[in-house]
Order: C-alpha cells, then sequence, then structure tokens
C-alpha cells in the first residue's frame, strides 16, 4: 500500500470514528448535530487535499525518477503555482536540461571517437578489466592479420598472429619495434589506465616503416656518398701508380720480375674489384623512380627461368613452376622488377648449393596476385625478418648484405608487400603480394 493510501485510509477512519460519536450523541447535540457532520465532512475533504499536496513532490520525485531510467531527458515538467512545488519543479527542469546537454556532448564526443577509430592508421586495442580485448579498430585489426569480429573476448596470448604474441609479452608502459612482412616494422606501445577505481590496459600499434626507411636510406646515402668518393680517388691515383710501375718490370731482375708483375697484377685486380663493390653500393641510393607499365608475370617468370637453366643444370637444380591460368598483367617497371628477382633466385641457388628445388608460384589469393618463390636450401637463421632487408648485413661470411636491399628498394617503391620466411616444412618462401 502507498503511502499515499495510508494517509487517506488513516483520515477516513479517523472521520467515521467521529461521525460515528457525533450520531451517538445526536440527541445531545440537538441542532448542532448537523453542524458537526458538516464540520467534520468538510475537515475530511482539507485534509485529502492537504495530503494530496504534501505528497504531490513524491509523484514528481517518482516521475523523474522514471525519465531518468528511460533516459528521457529532454522531458520537462510544467509549474503548477505552488510556490513550494514549483521550485521543485524548476530544479528538476534544470537537471533534466544539463543531464540532455551533457549526453548530447558524450554522444557527440563518443561518435567522433568512433570515427577516429575507424579512419586513424594507428592500430588501437582496449582490453576489459581481465584483460581480454573489448575494443579493436580496422587498424588493429589489419596489423593482426585478424578480422575485427575475432578479436573481441580474447586475450592477446590466445590470437594465432606474431604480433599478438609479441604484444602479450610487453609489460604496461612499454614500446617495441617490432618486424612485420619484411619491410615492414611497427612501434607496440602498451599502456595501463584507470577505469572507475580498477586497471585497464590500451595497445597503441603505429606503422613507421616509410619513416625509417626515410632515415635509413639518407643515413646509408650520406655514407655510400663519402666513401665511394674516397675509394674512387684511392683506387683511381693507385691503380695510375701501380700501372706505372709495372713499365719499370724490365728493370727488375729476371729472377723476379714474374713476381713482381703477378704482384702488382694482384693488386689492381683488387683494386679493380673494390671499385665494382663501391659501385654496387651506389647502385642502391641511384636507383631511379620506376616507371610502371603493364607486364605479363608469367611470361616474365619463364623468362627467367631460361636465364637461369644452364646454371640450374649445373648445380642440379630442379625448376618446378605453378601459373595460374588467365593471370592479368601486373603494373611495375619490368627491368627494376627483373632485376629484384634476380636476386632472390640467385640467393636461393646459393642456399641450395647443389641438388636441390626451386618452385615458382603465380596465383590470385583475395582478388590479389600472389607471388611465391620457394626453395629448399638450408634455410634461414634465428632472425631472418629483422636483419635480412637491412643494408649491409649478409648471413654469408662473403656477402655485402646489398642484394636483399636492393630488393627492398625496388619492392617498395612499386607500393608492394614482401616477405621472407620459413615455412613448415623447413623451406624458405619469399612472396610479394601486388596490389
Amino acid at each position: 500500500m502507498t503511502l499515499r493510501r495510508q494517509f487517506q485510509l488513516y483520515l477516513v477512519l479517523l472521520h467515521a470514528v467521529a461521525l460515528g460519536l457525533a450520531a451517538w450523541y445526536h440527541n445531545a447535540l440537538g441542532p448542532w448535530f448537523f453542524l458537526v457532520e458538516f464540520a467534520l465532512l468538510v475537515t475530511l475533504y482539507i485534509g485529502l487535499r492537504l495530503v494530496n499536496t504534501a505528497l504531490k513532490p513524491l509523484e514528481f520525485v517518482k516521475s523523474f525518477k522514471d525519465l531518468l531510467n528511460e533516459h528521457e531527458f529532454a522531458t520537462r515538467f510544467s509549474q503548477i503555482g505552488q510556490a513550494e512545488m514549483d521550485q521543485l519543479i524548476g530544479s528538476y527542469n534544470t537537471m533534466l536540461r544539463n543531464l540532455y546537454e551533457e549526453r548530447l556532448r558524450l554522444g557527440d564526443q563518443r561518435g567522433f571517437l568512433e570515427q577516429f577509430m575507424q579512419a586513424t592508421p594507428v592500430g588501437v586495442l582496449i582490453t576489459d578489466f581481465d584483460g581480454h580485448i573489448s575494443i579493436a579498430n580496422p587498424a588493429a585489426a589489419q596489423f593482426l592479420g585478424l578480422p575485427v569480429s575475432s578479436l573481441a573476448g580474447k586475450r592477446f596470448g590466445q590470437l594465432k598472429s606474431r604480433l599478438a604474441r609479441q604484444i602479450s609479452v610487453l609489460e604496461p608502459g612499454e614500446s617495441q619495434l617490432v618486424q612485420k612482412q619484411g619491410a615492414r616494422r611497427l612501434r607496440v606501445q602498451r599502456q595501463a589506465f584507470a577505469d572507475r577505481g580498477f586497471e585497464r590496459e590500451f595497445v597503441l600499434v603505429e606503422e613507421l616503416t616509410a619513416v625509417l626507411n626515410e632515415s635509413e636510406r639518407a643515413a646509408y646515402e650520406k655514407l655510400i656518398r663519402l666513401m665511394s668518393h674516397e675509394v674512387n680517388n684511392t683506387v683511381a691515383s693507385t691503380n695510375s701508380l701501380l700501372e706505372s710501375c709495372l713499365s719499370y718490370a724490365d728493370q727488375v731482375s729476371p729472377d723476379d720480375r714474374e713476381d713482381f708483375i703477378k704482384a702488382l697484377r694482384v693488386v689492381i685486380t683488387r683494386n679493380s674489384h673494390l671499385n665494382r663493390f663501391m659501385r654496387d653500393f651506389a647502385q642502391v641510393v641511384k636507383l631511379p623512380e620506376p616507371s610502371p607499365r603493364p607486364v605479363d608475370l608469367a611470361e616474365l617468370l619463364q623468362q627467367l627461368e631460361t636465364i637461369f637453366q644452364a646454371q640450374a643444370a649445373e648445380q642440379d637444380i630442379i625448376w618446378t613452376a605453378h601459373f595460374e591460368p588467365g593471370l592479368p598483367t601486373v603494373m611495375i617497371d619490368r627491368q627494376q622488377f627483373e632485376h629484384a628477382l634476380i636476386n632472390v633466385l640467385k640467393n636461393a641457388m646459393e642456399a641450395i648449393g647443389s641438388e636441390g628445388e626451386i618452385e615458382l608460384r603465380a596465383e590470385t589469393e583475395d582478388k590479389r596476385i600472389m607471388l611465391r618463390i620457394i626453395d629448399n636450401g638450408e634455410g634461414l637463421d634465428d632472425k631472418p625478418g629483422e636483419e635480412l632487408f637491412t643494408p649491409f648485413y649478409s648471413s654469408k661470411s662473403s656477402g655485402q648484405g646489398l642484394g636483399l636491399t636492393l630488393v627492398k628498394e625496388i619492392l617498395l617503391r612499386h607500393g608492394l608487400e614482401f616477405d621472407l620466411h620459413a615455412l613448415q616444412d623447413g623451406r624458405t618462401c619469399f612472396y610479394i603480394r601486388f596490389q
């Protein structure tokens, strides 16, 4: 029973008793009986009115509570002409107006944040109180290589992604530069924040490939120009002096003449090798911008197979090719792209040594052409992706570290995705994904 009903019942019972007593003593009251009954009815009416008026704020409180529960913040109460109630109604209307304006402001901010999360190239991952992913934007899903729908409710360690595993070992407050898809480099930051007194975490994944490539390119361009200038000048003057010394061979005793000439020829040859070495370095920084033209990829690969046919036969290497019928042409600079593939194939043949197999595959995956060069050579070392595309790094004792650096420059200038990784069967795969 409501409080209003209790008050009304109390007043009715009280006046009923009073009316009963008046009726009991009506003989003693005489003509005053009717006046007493009228007075009791009037006081009952006034009492009920006062109860309704006194409990009116409770109705407004209930209505206000219902509006809050239903989030109807645009509704306003009308004043009723009573000073106390109008003051209360004014306060409620002010609260509702403030809540409505705050809701609009938060809605605008939420809409902006949702649009920002969708549009930003920075990957954003936010976890709940238990460390499960609760929010992930499309950029984060793209970096992880997984659909957005598969991320919600998962821990980083539960995701089948190399990047997710790297994130899982980061501590809050740590930042790390990670390698992805060969030349792609990402900065991953993991931070903690307080939400309602409990700790949650967020992860930011930012692509730094272009920035770092430009920085590295500027650094090794400057180094190569300096080295090339010094080496070329030294080699030119040294070889000139050595050639002059050869003219004095007739003045050397016959017993020592042959050794004298041989020693000078060895030094001249080594100088020539050094000169070619510097020209190879300079080729990396002097690479022109590509001029893309439509190219038949299968036809290009068949030509490369012909170029390496004699060397492959000499090393007992079997070539197999699988080209999807009807592959569309690709927009590439044929000369530069061919040079990149020659470097990749030479590396594959050097890794095999003898008695091996090289497999070429070109097919369509997700409406994009995928080229794979697979070999069963000696495989990769412990840190392939993070080192092999670095300038001047080589896994070979006599390597210059320029082959894959040049490949990287050519493919990046074409805007292509690529990577070098080991397959589960132990073979090595270099893949290129076309736009």
